[in-house]
């Protein structure tokens, strides 16, 4: 019997190696992929339909919350607020959270997820959940997929089965994502990380400094094409309009 696994998908690193390891082990994928106002939507939606397509996916969800931008509270989805960028970045924070932190998101995401994931019946969800990025975001944490899952054992009608969120890389740091990816033969050369949303990857926003310092520790080529090839300063801000 075919097992069906719907991906959250970002279009970055983590959720697509997650995607790739869900495909290897015999899913039959269903991207998720929501816009919530963020800055890099369109750009994020462009990495997700050819990593979708990349990957066989069966079905490609593309959803909008825009009441998450509404709510505020964050520098990815509130263009008046300065996203940190060069020096203003310690990669290296711990249980310290940054301006780009998006109030719930992961919560709110997941249970929609959730409900895609029972109207197909799906047995997994799998998200791109890691230890680099609990470092500041608690919802990335192993106790907070344990504890979804069992929330969602009674979150689903009576006659469901609940599926299991399954996080392949919680307790791996990006160098050991980006070698997984290349071993689980994960597209990484379709994926955007930039929190910006520009065309290219600005090379100096929180999520360029993690992705360009992964493949460096990792050992592998690096083929981003980054607009700040050396890291650039703190003062530089990329206007970006595209929410």
């Amino acid at each position: 019997m075919t097992k069906t696994g719907v991906c959250v998908c970002s279009g970055g690193i983590d959720s697509t190696v997650a995607a790739a390891i869900a495909a290897q082990e015999g899913y039959e994928l269903y991207f998720f992929h929501a816009s919530y106002g963020q800055r890099a939507a369109k750009r994020e939606k462009e990495a997700v339909a050819k990593i979708a397509a990349y990957l066989g996916a069966k079905e490609l969800k593309f959803v909008e919350i825009l009441f998450l931008r509404e709510l505020g509270g964050s520098s990815l989805t509130d263009i008046t607020r300065r996203v940190p960028v060069g020096e203003e970045v310690n990669l290296d924070k711990e249980k310290e959270t940054p301006s780009t932190w998006v109030p719930c998101r992961n919560l709110v995401l997941l249970a929609i997820a959730s409900a895609y994931a029972e109207v197909i019946s799906a047995d997994a969800i799998f998200v791109g959940f890691n230890a680099e990025e609990a470092k500041s975001y608690p919802d990335n944490e192993k106790e907070f997929v344990r504890r979804y899952n069992a929330v969602l054992e009674k979150a689903v009608a009576f006659f469901s089965l609940p599926p299991t969120v399954k996080a392949p890389l919680v307790d791996l740091l990006k160098p050991e994502i980006i070698k997984k990816g290349i071993e689980v033969k994960a597209p990484l050369h379709l994926t955007y990380s930039c929190y910006l949303g520009e065309d290219k990857h600005c090379g100096i926003c929180e999520s360029c400094l993690h992705r360009r310092r992964g493949f460096k520790e990792a050992g592998v080529e690096d083929t981003t094409v980054y607009i700040h090839k050396q890291g650039g300063n703190s003062k530089f801000q990329i206007p970006s309009t595209k929410i």
